[in-house]
This record gives structure tokens, C-alpha cells and sequence, in this order.
């Protein structure tokens, strides 16, 4: 019996349809990244930390270095992720941050790309990666999250090589600790082993599997962390703060229905439950990687992206499937290329947004206040104050973790300016706003005597308590 074999022209034809298929994907990409239109909130008080741990201070104390309003000790379980942002800030400024983002990103569609490829075919996984970063794009601030995200992609990507084969990948370990040294999302990497073992339980055909060693690697993979600098802290802070931001941070509440990456995740599940009726096939652990997937994105906003990621695997297991490449190098080229077109794209790295929130004027009187002054700063313009202008004292910052409910429910209520929010601010000593135009804050001091609006523009306004 013969085989044919395609010609010469019908693999030049083969890999054009590639490159542009991952060209479409890098321009997709920088059109994301372009509708940024400032850097991540998020951003300045990660290099304020980086910045203060650089210099020594260790944090896990009271009274806080950063805020005042503080009464529970900050645990920096992204110490390493800050203090690197800090270094490259300092060697190349947020366009070096930019740098940095746009290689994360490039390194999350390969994984992508890399874990789908285990089942389907080379144009077909770089389409799954396509609609899998789009998921992710919520998660790409210049923050340590989009960093556990990528670890996060890694360690899928090696426990699904443990759904196709059986075998236990040890250098989970490795990625285990990073990860918990840079973003508190590391948890996150001991649930995806489980979900990968729980499929391979469930898989028809199932390879040899050596379950002692696998479960020793799960329970590894979840007591590392504590050969890092903080210990056992490493293993309780992040549901500590989960438990914190979950009632006053927006992204770590459950999305809206309407929210159009949720609205994707869906989508993307419900095509692998569809091919899967459409071929009359069984594939149970398709099904529990798309539903793991769907139950991740609803969970909160911040955990949209890494549900995403989930459907990668899921979708290419529906697809086709391909043999490994008789030329991988070949294969990988025109992602490289592509790869190189996106950090060349004006506004993904060069020409990207630079300056903090602050227009000009107002954030010139910020920074001539005077030392030590207690100042509320919106929670948008906090990171920024505390990391450009670090002479004034300010009450409370982006850490949700370090408040107690009490203490976070009174700000609020002086923040609305409820009932008795002038006696707060003479109980903390309060002589600078900084809030937005029509604000509860703005409107209620300008009928207060005393207060005077050191500078306007824009959005913005300062306040200042005169006498």
C-alpha cells in the first residue's frame, strides 16, 4: 500500500497559511494591548514595594511603612516579582515594563500553542491559542498576576503531558516555588494537578500510571512554597487575602454575566461539548477541563483568564488528531517571526502609556505637600501617590489585606461621606484629599470651612485643610 506524500509546494503553501495564521494572532494581540490607553493601577504600588524591599524593609510588621490606616502586618507574597519590576523600572522604565508584558505575552500563546498541539494540528492550535489569549486579556496589566498567569499556562502544560503519557513532570516542583515567590495565584497550580489527575482517571484509553509517584508530586507541588523566605506564611497568606479582597475588590468578585470574556469561556465550552456530540465520542476529560474552565471564569473576575486557559487543552482534544511534526523547527518559525512583528508594533512596547493617572497641576501640588501630611488619595491615584510622591502619609492603598473589616467599613463610610465623616477626618488628622470631580469626597468639602482646592484638572482635584 503507498502513502502519498505532500510536494514541495503544498508545505510552502502549508506553512503561508501558518504565518499568517499566527501574524493575524500577534496583531490581535497588539489591537488588545493598544486599547490600554494608561498603565495598570496596580502597577506604582508594586514598584513601591519592590523598591522599599530593595532597600531592606521586610514588611510583616506594624506599624506599616505605606499607610497609615494599616492594622494587619502586609505579607509580600510577590516579593520577587516586585523587586525584579523595581530593577527593570530602574534600567528602562515602564517601556521596559512593556518589554517585559509583551514577552510574557508571547510566551503565554506558546503555551498555549504547545499544550493544544499535544492533540490537533499545527494551524488548529495556534486558532485554539488565539481564542485562548483573547480570553486571558483582562489579566495584562504590568503586575505580577499576568506572571503567575504564565506560570500558570506552564503548569497546565506539564500536567497535561502527564494526561497523555502517564508520567510525573518533577520540574512542576521548580515551577511551583517560582510561582509562589511571584504572585499569591500559586494555589491555583496544586488545583490543576488535581484536575489533571482526576482526568486521567477518567480517560478511555488511559496510559500506565505510576499514581504514588503522581500524588507525591501533587502534595509537593503544595508544600514547596515554604523553602521560600516567608515559610509556612507562604502556605495561608493567599487565602488570607482572597478572603480580604473578596468583598471590596472588584475583580475578586464573580464577573457579570454579560462580561464578554466569561461570555467567550462559555462559548468555548460549549464547542468542545458540541464536537463531541457531533462525533458521538466520550472524551471525559475534554468535558472536565471545559466545565473546570467555565466554573474557574465564574468564580471571580481575576480567575477569568486562567479559566481560559483550561479550554486550550479541551478544545484540541476534540480536533483532529496530529502526529508530533517531522519538522518542528519549521513549524515554529513563523511564530517567531510573528513573535518578532508584535514587539515592534508602535504602542506594545515603544509609544506604550507611561505617566501615572494625575494630570499635570494636581500632581505637582501632590508632591508639594508637605512631609508626613495625612492624605486619603482615591484608590486609583493611591499605588501612584505612595510610589511618585512618597512625602505625603497616606491613609489607605490598594492592599485590601492589611485592613480589618472595621477599619476598611469606617474609610468606606468617610469615603461616601455618610454620617459622621467630618468627626473621621479630624480623628485622623485628615489635611489633603485627593478624589475625583463629584465625588461624594469633592462635593462634601466644598461646603466644609477650612478646605480649599489646591489644585483642579481634568478629573481630578486636591484639597487641602488650611489653619
Amino acid at each position: 500500500m503507498s502513502t502519498s506524500v505532500p510536494s514541495d509546494t503544498e508545505n510552502r503553501s502549508g506553512r503561508g497559511v501558518l504565518a499568517a495564521a499566527w501574524l493575524g494572532c500577534a496583531l490581535l494581540v497588539a489591537l488588545l494591548l493598544r486599547l490600554r490607553t494608561a498603565p495598570d493601577v496596580d502597577l506604582w504600588l508594586h514598584l513601591r514595594i519592590g523598591r522599599a524591599l530593595r532597600d531592606g524593609d521586610r514588611f510583616q510588621a506594624l506599624p506599616d511603612p505605606l499607610t497609615s490606616l494599616a492594622d494587619r502586618p502586609y505579607v509580600p507574597t510577590q516579593w520577587l516579582a516586585q523587586v525584579g519590576m523595581s530593577v527593570v523600572d530602574d534600567l528602562a522604565g515602564v517601556t521596559g515594563l512593556h518589554a517585559v508584558r509583551a514577552l510574557l505575552l508571547l510566551a503565554l500563546a506558546g503555551l498555549a500553542h504547545a499544550s493544544a498541539r499535544r492533540w490537533a494540528g499545527p494551524l488548529a492550535s495556534v486558532g485554539v491559542a488565539a481564542a485562548v489569549l483573547v480570553g486571558t486579556s483582562a489579566a495584562w496589566g504590568e503586575r505580577p498576576q499576568l506572571l503567575g498567569l504564565v506560570l500558570a499556562a506552564l503548569a497546565l502544560h506539564l500536567w497535561t503531558g502527564t494526561l497523555v503519557d502517564g508520567r510525573p513532570r518533577w520540574a512542576l516542583l521548580g515551577v511551583a516555588w517560582l510561582w509562589s515567590a511571584v504572585h499569591g495565584s500559586w494555589p491555583v497550580g496544586v488545583a490543576l494537578g488535581a484536575l489533571a489527575l482526576v482526568a486521567l482517571a477518567v480517560a478511555r484509553p488511559r496510559p500506565p500510571v505510576r499514581w504514588g509517584r503522581l500524588g507525591a508530586l501533587l502534595v509537593g507541588t503544595a508544600l514547596v512554597p515554604v523553602l521560600g523566605p516567608l515559610g509556612p506564611l507562604a502556605l495561608v497568606e493567599p487565602f488570607a487575602v482572597g478572603v480580604a479582597a473578596r468583598s471590596t475588590v472588584n475583580e475578586w468578585k464573580p464577573p457579570a454575566p454579560s462580561n464578554p470574556l466569561l461570555v467567550l469561556v462559555v462559548l468555548l465550552a460549549l464547542v468542545v461539548v458540541v464536537r463531541l456530540v457531533r462525533a458521538r465520542r466520550a472524551d471525559l476529560p475534554a468535558v472536565l477541563l471545559a466545565v473546570a474552565g467555565v466554573a474557574l471564569a465564574a468564580t471571580s473576575v481575576r480567575t477569568i483568564a486562567t479559566g481560559a486557559l483550561l479550554l486550550a487543552p479541551a478544545l484540541a482534544r476534540t480536533l483532529r488528531p496530529a502526529p508530533d511534526p517531522a519538522h518542528p523547527w519549521r513549524e515554529r518559525v513563523p511564530g517567531l517571526v510573528a513573535a518578532a512583528a508584535l514587539l515592534v508594533v508602535p504602542g506594545v512596547v515603544v509609544g506604550g502609556p507611561e505617566r501615572g493617572p494625575l494630570p499635570r497641576t494636581v500632581d505637582a501640588a501632590v508632591g508639594a505637600l508637605p512631609a508626613g501630611t495625612p492624605t486619603v488619595a482615591d484608590a486609583y491615584a493611591s499605588g501612584w501617590v505612595l510610589w511618585a510622591h512618597p512625602g505625603p502619609r497616606v491613609l489607605r492603598d490598594l492592599r485590601a489585606e492589611v485592613y480589618t473589616p472595621a477599619t476598611a467599613a469606617a474609610y468606606e463610610d468617610f469615603s461616601a461621606t455618610r454620617s459622621g465623616w467630618q468627626d473621621y477626618a479630624r480623628r485622623h488628622d485628615v489635611r489633603a484629599v485627593l478624589t475625583r470631580r463629584g465625588e461624594p469626597l469633592d462635593r462634601g468639602l466644598a461646603g466644609e470651612a477650612g478646605w480649599t482646592r489646591a489644585a483642579a484638572e481634568g478629573d481630578w482635584v486636591l484639597w487641602t485643610l488650611t489653619g
